[in-house]
């Protein structure tokens, strides 16, 4: 009798551990829910005996994306959601096609392409820019981007947005996922080509080159005239840097990067020069909101998603 027990228990000890895996395996897409802060402070328009004038800002404003990304990175969407959820949201869509071992194309709806090919040694060329990275970071970005077809890690591997595709990969670029950095995974340096938008066929090149601190941070990128970051500050809650970059040599944008090491929430103070006409524009942008979750099957209408988010209008307010 005992004999038997003992085998009756074993048999539903298994049962349940299939039973969990299938549960943990059915979750075949993740709903992600964000909401971004906006406050425009104003700005100053300097004249030619040292005065200003300030303009008074907007204030604060809100936008609230959600995210459907399937387990199989086939077809992922993000919608901007209008204050009115009856409205009809702007939808931005991300899919891709496999050339070979080598290439893959990612496409979005805007109308913008991203071809990506591994090359040899530790190169990844993204459509007229390459990147030499680490063995490790080499490994896991050809696993992410043309194995598992994941244009997230490819977002956020092109984060700091210093390529012509910064604008297509904009919506994805926040934080989906709370991904921490992997302080094994290392840029080398960068060559850099830019389109000069006042001609056909001619282009901005720069080379950006990397430095870290010894537990793999991100000291400085010095990318010549066009961009550049730094460390200037951390402490138990942030990571503090201040990039400067330019903007179609009319502008020039330095902003405060604020990495929170507990949330990765992060948060930027900015300003803008325009240099035609001496004004500088102040402004603070940050991430206010995460929510997550998985489900098995994907959500028919953005009316079964907000259900499933238990999103509403008060809420998204």
């Amino acid at each position: 009798m005992k004999i038997i027990i003992n085998i009756l228990s074993v048999i539903c000890f298994l049962l349940f551990l299939g039973n969990s895996k299938a549960k943990k395996d059915d979750s075949s897409y993740t709903l992600a829910f964000i909401k971004d802060v906006y406050i425009d402070e104003g700005n100053y328009t300097f004249n030619g005996s040292n005065d200003s004038v300030y303009t008074k800002g907007e204030g604060e404003r809100t936008e609230n994306f959600i995210g459907v990304f399937p387990k199989e990175n086939d077809t992922v969407a993000i919608y901007k959601l209008n204050k009115d959820l009856n409205e009809k949201p702007e939808k931005f869509s991300f899919w891709s096609k496999k050339k070979n071992n080598q290439t893959i194309t990612f496409y979005c709806s805007m109308g913008d392409d991203i071809k990506i090919t591994f090359g040899n040694q530790n190169n990844i060329i993204i459509n007229n820019d390459t990147y030499e990275v680490n063995k490790e970071y080499y490994t896991f970005l050809k696993q992410k981007i043309l194995i598992e077809k994941s244009v997230l890690d490819l977002a956020f591997f092109l984060k700091d947005g210093y390529g012509d595709y910064e604008e297509s990969l904009e919506p994805l670029n926040k934080n989906w996922r709370n991904q921490k950095e992997d302080n094994r995974f290392k840029i080398i340096k960068a060559k850099i080509k830019n389109k000069n938008y006042q001609t056909d066929d001619q282009f901005f090149s720069y080379e950006f080159t990397y430095k870290y601190t010894k537990r793999g941070i991100v000291e400085n990128i010095l990318g010549q005239n066009s961009f550049t970051k730094k460390k200037i500050e951390e402490n138990n809650k942030y990571l503090v840097y201040v990039t400067d970059r330019s903007v179609n040599e009319r502008a020039l944008v330095q902003e405060y990067l604020y990495k929170n090491k507990k949330t990765f929430l992060d948060s930027i103070v900015g300003s803008r020069i325009r240099y035609s006409d001496a004004t500088t524009y102040h402004y603070k942008k940050f991430q206010s909101i995460l929510k997550t979750i998985n489900i098995a099957t994907k959500p028919s209408n953005l009316r079964d998603i907000l259900k499933l988010l238990d999103l509403n209008k008060k809420n998204l307010d």
